[in-house]
């Protein structure tokens, strides 16, 4: 059974409209990237729609990645300095390794994302008060499919700071037993109850190899010939599977809508 996210995205929808129908909301989302890339240039669109349509005070800031380090840290500051500033994204990736401090600069109660070193040690010592939108869409298809994580094996495969580690480490706190694959070939059996896939690697798996009833999420994202694409092979068996939600269209709509979460509070 296929897991519909941008239908679970619209009831998302209406618990957001709601909160700001009752709630004013005049502190500003800030997005910021750095250089050039076309996916990102993408992803920024979306969540500013979102922000747009929901009337959500948001500004965006794109940054040549032909300044040097200490000027691009100069301008970040200066965003995220500003006191009508209340949540900040830094769009990844960055175009290069040095700039990664960047992160750092976002303070703890505007890092919606959990992207910042203390963001990730407020959330790796067990404060889930507020989640990774990941997690939180994680949890939100865990939930509305019923799966007791106690005691259920897991599977991970990928342990990237974006997606497989938090969610290794979330699901290990709620008492499953998780398993993660770093270097996955894409050829072995996988024995689980439930499969995080977060390699990045286009139709990494197949459905052949995995277990039957064996509930899938796909977090993977490649971009083939202008299409997106994930990790699980659409196109190969999967009949055996219990829920799977695919990429694209199964936890990207939800990600968006909890990163807005966050930065409203809900």
């Amino acid at each position: 059974m296929l897991f519909d996210g941008r239908k679970e995205a619209s009831f998302l929808d209406k618990k957001i409209e709601e909160y700001v129908k009752n709630h004013s909301v005049d502190k500003e989302l800030a997005i910021i990237q750095i250089g050039e890339n076309l996916s990102s240039d993408k992803f920024i669109e979306i969540k500013k729609k979102l922000c747009d349509k929901f009337n959500i005070p948001v500004s965006t800031s794109y940054i040549k990645d032909s300044l040097s380090d200490e000027v691009i840290i100069s301008l970040v500051k200066k965003i995220l300095d500003n006191d009508k500033v209340s949540g900040c994204i830094i769009q990844l990736p960055l175009p290069r390794k040095s700039l990664n401090k960047l992160l750092d600069l976002i303070p703890l109660e505007k890092d919606i994302d959990i992207i910042s070193t203390e963001g990730k040690k407020s959330f790796y010592e067990g404060n889930f008060v507020t989640l990774p939108p990941v997690v939180r869409s994680l949890k939100h298809f865990i939930d509305g499919n019923k799966i007791n994580l106690n005691n259920l094996d897991v599977t991970v495969i990928g342990d990237g700071d974006l997606v497989g580690k938090p969610i290794a480490y979330y699901l290990s706190k709620q008492k499953a037993n998780v398993n993660v694959l770093s270097d996955y070939d894409g050829k072995c059996k996988i024995s689980c109850q439930l499969l995080i896939l977060s390699a990045g690697v286009c139709n990494l798996v197949k459905g052949e190899n995995i277990e039957h009833a064996c509930n899938v999420v796909d977090f993977g994202s490649s971009v083939i010939n202008n299409k997106c694409v994930g990790d699980l092979d659409m196109n190969s068996k999967l009949d055996h599977l219990n829920f799977i939600s695919k990429s694209p269209g199964g936890m990207g709509p939800l990600v968006v809508r909890y990163l807005i979460m966050n930065f409203l509070g809900i």
